[in-house]
Order: structure tokens, then sequence, then C-alpha cells
């Protein structure tokens, strides 16, 4: 028989059942002999047997203290089992959805949800949080789960359903039994709702729905990708309505260093979304700290956090015979131009960060045209130039180089060609010819194809049979800029004309890689490079450390040569005052590896959230399924318990009562006993 008491502190009361039995005991001390100088006035003496009126003032006494002992476990609430017959054991789960839209936004609706939790600590359950893989499979008691849930921080991706379902599965298995499964969450819109199988029992308990506008950023990105010191860029902002309510002019600013640039009204309708452009000017050289504010609802996701920086020099290798091509960029602080040979750079030699241009397709072998398609793949940028007519094997290996492009390289006999007037309508010479004049710059001039190809939507420059003179094609995430001319020519038109100039230093500006404005809370990890002289020792030697607001955080950490793979700890993500967004800098051995900033992954801002309603309509037809918004009493307990504190209270009013009865007996029997005067 295992009995609890709900209010334990209570039975420190029974210590007061000793006040009446002394009290009793008292009262019970010698009697005194008292001296009468005339015994005329007692004419008889009442006798009366001493047995019964003890047995009286023992049973008054009993019944005085079984009253006050059921008065105090009353009090003490104790919790016994319904049956004693009944040894069935109950494997529950439990799944709690603690994404940061719970734990941060509807923090009050996901703290209410634990206090339906049953409060026996005779009853367990297996209980799981979004950080699915890295929890023990114990079952715990009641009183530890209402405790994990009620100090738990927010999570990062939900668990699958399916890992989830077959886990239940497993655990019922080895007992004998069917699944059950209780699985908290606000069910949002944006994810799929979970599927379950027809064996077993799961019991969806939806959190209180959130109701409010909430507008986030959705993205950031610059309206050119090569920052210069000292001029104006445009930060294209979009933002979104990821609320159910109309937001109705939501002030958002920029900051920089803690400045505030310019702020922005907003209004938007539930699920729409729009671009604003903040003005910013880079004064020198270095990282900026900068942000996002919104005086949204939601508080988790109101401050945005990115990183500006002026662009590095870019770089120019040149592969071939570059003739006056150095003359384009030696005037331009901006770039750094090297002539290199083919052996220099290819392959093994790739560039990390450089424009490379192919002067003459000649003697490239497979292994070569195999490691440049590797790394314009990763995000890098090539022109080529032909030198010659190419011949079969030549374009063979170039049509190879560009397969799944859909382009198809092919010799031409066509001689010199005019060719078509450059659209201002292209985004690629609008910065171009915002500085030209249109007349000047729309002259045309004559060239003579090398070779030709299918046009596609990359096409920059066409000739008037509408073959590309020039086109950018991707290939993975970088670029090629392919020309079917030799262009480097001073018999070439193009090499003459005014926009010669102007397009080279577009096509190297504009190819750089993206700069990482930010990066989102993902499980998947973060990496972070090494800087240039680095060289890693060994995992204790080398470990990274994240320094935010003061404190110091050690992440789970892989080094893969070059650069960490990192996970966010735990302790940033628990830490709900800080929270794990924010600004960070990466160090080993207190030198600074990177500086990088966080943000929540934008899906938990979408609170669009399925209700009970329209939950059931869902299931509608599986049995298995039910919705359902507490927990009964008894569960996960291998001997439900019930309270008995009404029991104890009757039985302290039913012996209160026996001791009315008596106190009234003794009297009546005193008075039908009187002296005779």
């Amino acid at each position: 028989m295992n009995i609890h008491f709900a209010h334990p502190m209570y039975l420190w009361a029974l210590l007061g059942l000793i006040i009446p039995l002394w009290m009793h005991f008292y009262h019970r001390k010698a009697a005194k002999v008292l001296y009468y100088s005339d015994l005329s006035w007692l004419e008889k003496i009442h006798q009366e047997g001493k047995g019964l009126k003890q047995i009286q003032k023992i049973w008054l006494l009993l019944a005085r203290l079984i009253s006050l002992f059921f008065l105090i476990l009353g009090f003490a609430n104790p919790l016994g089992p319904i049956s004693f017959n009944r040894s069935s054991k109950s494997n529950l789960i439990l799944y709690i959805d603690n994404s940061p839209t719970q734990v941060l936004a509807a923090r009050k609706s996901f703290l209410a949800k634990s206090s339906s939790l049953p409060t026996s600590p005779n009853g367990q359950a297996h209980v799981f949080f979004n950080d699915f893989e890295s929890q023990d499979f114990e079952p715990k008691p009641w009183p530890k789960i209402k405790e994990q849930w009620n100090q738990r921080g927010p999570g990062l991706e939900p668990v699958k359903a399916l890992n989830l379902v077959k886990h239940a599965q497993q655990i019922a298995e080895e007992n004998q039994q069917e699944p059950m499964l209780y699985w908290f969450s606000d069910f949002p819109k944006n994810k799929a709702l979970p599927i379950f199988p027809n064996q077993g029992s799961y019991i969806l308990q939806p959190f209180a729905a959130l109701h409010s506008d909430n507008v986030f950023v959705d993205s950031v990105y610059l309206s050119n990708k090569f920052i210069r010191p000292n001029t104006s860029y445009d930060l294209i902002v979009r933002m979104k309505n990821g609320g159910t309510k109309t937001a109705n002019k939501r002030q958002v600013s920029l900051y920089l260093n803690d400045f505030m640039m310019a702020t922005q009204s907003v209004n938007l309708e539930p699920s729409a979304s729009t671009e604003l452009k903040f003005s910013f000017s880079l004064a020198k050289s270095g990282v900026y700290k900068a942000k996002l504010m919104s005086d949204d609802p939601v508080a988790f996701d109101n401050s945005f956090y990115f990183l500006l920086q002026s662009s590095a020099p870019r770089k120019i290798y040149v592969v071939g015979n570059a003739q006056n091509l150095e003359k384009v960029f030696e005037k331009e602080e901006f770039f750094e131009f090297k002539s290199i040979q083919a052996s220099e750079i290819l392959p093994g030699h790739l560039p990390e960060d450089a424009f490379v241009c192919l002067v003459g397709i000649e003697n490239r072998t497979a292994t070569d045209w195999k490691a440049l398609n590797t790394w314009v793949s990763q995000g890098h940028s090539l022109a080529i130039i032909p030198n010659q007519v190419p011949n079969d094997a030549i374009l063979q290996d170039l049509n190879r180089f560009l397969s799944g492009t859909g382009k198809q390289i092919a010799q031409t006999s066509t001689s010199e060609l005019p060719v078509q007037q450059v659209s201002s309508s292209q985004s690629f010479f609008q910065a171009i010819l915002a500085k030209k004049s249109l007349d000047k710059a729309s002259k045309l001039w004559t060239s003579k194809p090398l070779w030709e190809w299918n046009p596609g939507k990359g096409t920059l420059i066409s000739w008037m049979n509408a073959k590309p003179f020039l086109e950018k094609i991707s290939v993975g995430q970088g670029s090629v800029f392919l020309f079917s001319s030799q262009v480097l020519s001073p018999q070439d038109g193009f090499n003459r004309h005014g926009l010669f100039l102007p397009v080279w230093h577009e096509m190297v500006l504009s190819s750089g890689l993206s700069p990482v404005l930010h990066q989102r809370i993902n499980s998947k990890g973060i990496e972070i490079k090494a800087s240039a002289d680095f060289v890693f020792q060994s995992a204790e030697k080398s470990l990274l450390y994240w320094q935010k607001q003061g404190k110091s955080y050690i992440p789970e950490q892989n080094w893969l040569g070059k650069s960490w793979i990192c996970r966010i700890p735990q302790a940033m993500m628990q830490d709900l005052r800080s929270g794990a967004n924010g600004f960070i800098d990466a160090q080993v051995g207190g030198k600074t590896m990177a500086t990088f900033a966080l943000n929540y992954p934008k899906e938990f801002s979408e609170l669009a959230t399925y209700s009970k309603k329209e939950l059931e309509e869902y299931y509608a037809g599986q049995k298995q399924v039910s919705i359902s918004q507490d927990l009964p009493d008894g569960l996960g307990e291998d001997n439900p318990q019930t309270s008995w504190a009404m029991h104890c209270f009757a039985l302290a009013l039913f012996f209160f009562f026996v001791e009315m009865a008596l106190v009234l007996w003794n009297s009546r029997s005193s008075r039908t006993g009187s002296v005779n005067r």
C-alpha cells in the first residue's frame, strides 16, 4: 500500500496531540483532604463506582484525540490507491514542443499547460523536448517532469513525428502494451501535422494560441556586393507579418554600432510582406555591428542582428596573354591585378577569393576543367575569352565543363558583326549607364565571333544575329562570363569602346562572393573559418570559445581543416534573459577568429496555428487520435491515486460528535448523582 500526502508539512501538527494528553493527566493529580467543623449537615453521601467514571474519561480522551488526528490528516490530504488489487503499469510518452515561439513569445500559456500535469509522485512518464536525441530515455516522476517543463529554455528543431512514434512503439513493445503518446504543441500552420499509425493512443494537447501581429525580418541584402568606404548604398530589408492580426504603424529602426541611423513605419496584413530601403555609408574599414529594432509585441524576434563591412580589394588573376587588360584595373585602388602562369593556379592552387580570367583555352587537361568546375560551383567567378578558332577537341572539353548549364558551344564561320544596343533595364548595366551618357554608351561596335552558342536569360550583350557576345552562365553557386570573340585584341571593336572598362569593372565587382551578413540558429551547425595565419595544434589548444555579453560558452565543435563546425551551446538556448541570438566573438586563446551575428529561425515567427476544431476535423475518423485540454488524474501511476481528505474530515466530524455525546452523558450522570443535604 503506497500512500502519499499532498501537503506533508501539516503532519507536524500531530505533535499538538500531546496537549490534550497532558491536560488529561494533569487533572488526574492526587485529591486534597478538606476538614469540616460539623458533619451534621451531611446526612447522606452518594457513593459512585470509580470504574464507570474512569471509562467515560478514557473514551472521551480517545474520541478527542482521534477527531484531532483525522482533522490534521485531512489538511495534509493523503493520496492513496483507488484499488489495492490493481497492478498494471502504464508507460506514457510526453512530447513537449519547446520552440522559441512557445518558450519566449507565449511563455505564459507554455507554463500554464504544465499546471495540468498530475501532482502525485507515484506516477511517471517518459518526457522529450525538441533536443530529442540528446535526452535520456528513462521515465521520470510527475514532480520532476513539471520542474523540467517550467525551467526549460527554447529548443531548435521540432522532433520528427516518425522518430517519436517509433520510439513510443518500442517502449510499448518492451512492456507488452500499446503506445500512449501525449503531444504538447501549438501546432503551427507552417509545419505539417504529425501522422500517427492505427495502433496505440495519441492525445494532442494544443497550447493556447497567440493572437497578435508579428512583423519580423524575413531577409536582408545589399544593393551592391562590393561596398566601398564613404559611398552610399542601400540595405534592402524584407519584412513579413507572421501574426494573425494586422500590423499598424510598426516602427522599424536601423542601428549601426548602437547609433540609430533611420526609422521607418510598416503597415502589413497577416502573411503579407514588404521591402524597406535604408541608406547607409561606412566611413572606415572594419566590422560594423548592425541591428534592426522593432516595436513588435512578440519580444523574442524584435531585434535582428547582422554585420556590415567594407569589401576587401578584389583580386584579378589572368592566365594567358593579358595584353592591355592590366590597364583597366591599375588606376583603381579596389583591384589587385596579377598575371600568372597556368601552373600557378590549375588545378591544385585555385584561389579562395579571386576573379580568374582564362585568355585562350588551349592546353587545358580534363583534370584542369574538372577542378575549375568544382571551384566555380563553390561560388567563384571565371571569365573565358577565346584566343583563336577552337578545334573539336577543345570544344568537347569546354562543353563537358559547361554540362548541366544547357549550353552547347560550336564553331562559327561568321565574319565581323555589329552588336546590339545594350538595355538600361538590365541590372548589370544600370550602374554603368547611370554614370555615362546613354548616347555614347549605346554606340555600336563590330567584332569577329570565334564561336557561338544558344542564348539564355543571362545574355548581357548580343550580336545583331541574336547570338550572345557576352553571357553570364550560372554553374552551381558561381558564374562563368563567356565571351564569343577575342575582346582583348587591339583590333577588336569592344576593346576600343567606352563600355570596355566599366563592363570589366562591373563583372569583377558584381561577381564577388555575397557577404555573410548574418546566420540563423540551426541544429546542423555553424561554420566559423579560421584566420589565414592560424595553425591547428590540438583539440585542447585550439578549443574555440564563444564570447557573448561578457559570458563565455564552449560549443560542441569539430575541426575540418580550415574552419570549425559548431553547434549552439545548450547553455545559450536555456538562457531566457539574453537568449542565443545576438553578436558573438569566436576566440581561440584570447584571439578573435570571427565575429558573427545569430538570429532565431524565421519560421518560429509564424504565429498562425491550428485551432482545436481544425485539429478535430483533420483527424476525424482516426479513433487512435484525440484532442484534449487536460490530463486525467492518476495518469502514469502503477496504482492510480485518489484524495482521501474528505474521508478524513468526515471521520474527524464523526469522532467530534462522539466526544460531544460523551460530554453530555457525563454531565447528565453527574446531575442524577447529586448529594442530598
